[in-house]
């Protein structure tokens, strides 16, 4: 509102920017399932009640749990594109990569999950970059 009395403009925002803000949306939309299902899955609703929180082993219930916390949080912070959102997001997606990729054996198998988690890591790295060099070019270094 200042700005715009005293006649300034807010800086405009670059295609990658943007693109960069859009994908962080979709991250948040999906993030925000995610963390249902999980949560869905602890208290018997979904799985057939196979995931319940009873019947896991303890070292799943302390992913899943903390997925089913975690993911709701860093989709609220992703929508809102903030940084502790994206901070939040890659903590929970390196821990599910961890846990259905090298360590496979020790939860239950679902490898397209540590897959997914892996391009979209990449991905958001990558325009992550991109957004950065755009705002280097446009003389701009603010969030």
């Amino acid at each position: 509102m200042v700005m715009l009395e005293a006649g300034l403009q807010p800086p405009r925002r670059g295609a990658i920017e943007r693109l960069f803000a859009l994908l962080l949306r979709l991250l948040a939309v999906v993030s925000l399932i995610a963390g249902l299902l999980y949560w869905a899955r602890l208290v018997g609703i979904a799985g057939d009640g196979a995931f319940r929180f009873d019947l896991l082993a303890p070292h799943v219930r302390i992913l899943y749990t903390a997925q089913a916390v975690i993911a709701p949080a860093a989709a609220l912070g992703l929508w809102l594109t903030a940084r502790w959102g994206v901070v939040l997001w890659v903590v929970a997606t390196t821990a599910e990569i961890v846990a259905h990729g090298p360590l496979s054996d020790a939860f239950p198998a679902r490898p397209g999950v540590a897959l997914v988690g892996l391009v979209c890591l990449v991905v958001l790295a990558l325009v992550a970059i991109a957004t950065l060099l755009e705002r280097r070019t446009a003389g701009r270094t603010g969030p």
